[in-house]
């Protein structure tokens, strides 16, 4: 065998540098003297570089799309926390201000609201009771008013605002037997209970607090009335 057939051999292990110090000097020493395989292991070496270029490029890419598709994970990691938050927020919001108003007749008798009030805490005896007075009731709907003189002449026996009873409870489910049970008693005229989505309802409080100017004159109605047989 030729000796530039054995170099020619050895070359590929010479450019990747696994060839022994023995052999690594004899292609070295032979290389210098022979242009044939000096111009063929420059071919091997461009050839080596174009191949580790195409490598690099592609570990490249292969890391760009793991960085992005980390990145997307993380976006909606953090967007699936949001949401469980916002979620959390509405309904304790929601079950804070949970609640029926029951509006009661002018006629309506102490002995006649005090059993209501009975029924309520039989079925939940955490419910909060809240008298509510014809006057009170006007001066809430003053409150709601940009102009407060509209009602101007209400007062006293003009009073068209009927006396209520607001009742809490942090069970939706109570309120709905409170409201059952109540419904068709003496003394009462209606009852209103809350019929809005927990989202509708904090996104709109949040509006309210934040972007809501009075001369846009929006009005946000959430109640559902069910007036008394």
């Amino acid at each position: 065998m030729k000796e530039c057939d054995i170099v020619q051999d050895l070359l590929f292990g010479y450019n990747d540098e696994t060839l022994k110090e023995g052999s690594k000097e004899f292609v070295e020493n032979h290389l210098k003297e022979c242009e044939k395989c000096k111009k063929i292991y420059e071919e091997i070496k461009d050839d080596k570089e174009e191949i580790d270029n195409i490598e690099i490029d592609y570990l490249k890419k292969i890391n760009k799309k793991g960085k992005k598709k980390n990145l997307i994970i993380i976006i909606l990691s953090i967007l699936v926390v949001i949401a469980v938050l916002i979620s959390i927020v509405a309904f304790v919001n929601y079950f804070n201000k949970a609640g029926i108003e029951i509006f009661l007749e002018d006629n309506i008798t102490d002995n006649q609201i005090e059993d209501i009030k009975e029924i309520i805490i039989e079925i939940d005896r955490n419910a909060k009771i809240t008298y509510k007075s014809k006057q009170d009731s006007l001066e809430e709907m003053k409150n709601k008013l940009d102009n407060a003189n509209l009602l101007d002449g209400y007062e006293g026996e003009n009073n068209i605002f009927p006396a209520s009873l607001v009742v809490k409870s942090s069970k939706i489910n109570k309120l709905e037997r409170i409201e059952n049970s109540v419904q068709g008693m003496s003394g009462i005229k209606s009852i209103t209970r809350m019929q809005i989505n927990p989202y509708e309802l904090l996104f709109a409080e949040i509006y309210i607090k934040y972007f809501y100017s009075p001369s846009e004159g929006i009005v946000i109605n959430y109640d559902n009335t069910t007036e008394a047989n």
